[in-house]
């Protein structure tokens, strides 16, 4: 099975569904790549951004307008960033590795950003544990990921290759 290489803009509609419906993000496969770097156009960054700031004002029932996670520029920052927020739910769902020779921007070194290669996807049990104890970007969550009767299925799909 041939292995994707993923930009978390075009994950990011699957991510809000995950993440407002409660459920397995089952997206990505084993040794599947992701990269999370700042984005550099400020259309999609813009976004992005209020893509994030809607999902979570939902979650924690507050007026988007009101009060927001993320500032307008916050998808050019370092530590503070939409993308980061995404990765760490990410981490939640699955193992990281960075990818070196992917590192083209020497900017990134040292930093979370960069392109990672998923090494181990985590089941249902070991994602709620993740949730529970891991703050997401400095956003704690009381959240519980809800099983469905296919998630052991798509998992054993994702994990294991086939070609016998």
């Amino acid at each position: 099975m041939k292995k994707m290489y993923n930009d978390l803009v075009d994950l990011l509609p699957d991510l809000i569904s995950s993440f407002t419906n409660h459920t397995l993000f089952d997206v990505l496969e084993e040794d599947d790549l992701i990269s999370f770097v700042p984005i550099t156009d400020a259309a999609v960054g813009q976004e992005m951004v209020d893509q994030t700031n809607t999902v979570l004002a939902a979650f924690f029932e507050v007026d988007p307008a009101e009060e927001q996670c993320y500032e307008a520029s916050a998808y050019n920052h370092k530590e503070d960033n939409p993308v980061l927020f995404w990765k760490d739910y990410l981490g939640c769902f699955y193992d990281f590795e960075l990818v070196e020779e992917f590192l083209d921007d020497k900017a990134f070194a040292g930093t979370s950003f960069g392109t990672y290669r998923v090494v181990k996807i985590a089941f249902i049990n070991e994602v709620n544990q993740r949730i529970k104890k891991r703050r997401l970007n400095g956003v704690r969550l009381e959240y519980k990921v809800k099983a469905t009767p296919l998630d052991s299925n798509k998992h054993w799909n994702r994990t294991y290759d086939k070609d016998f």
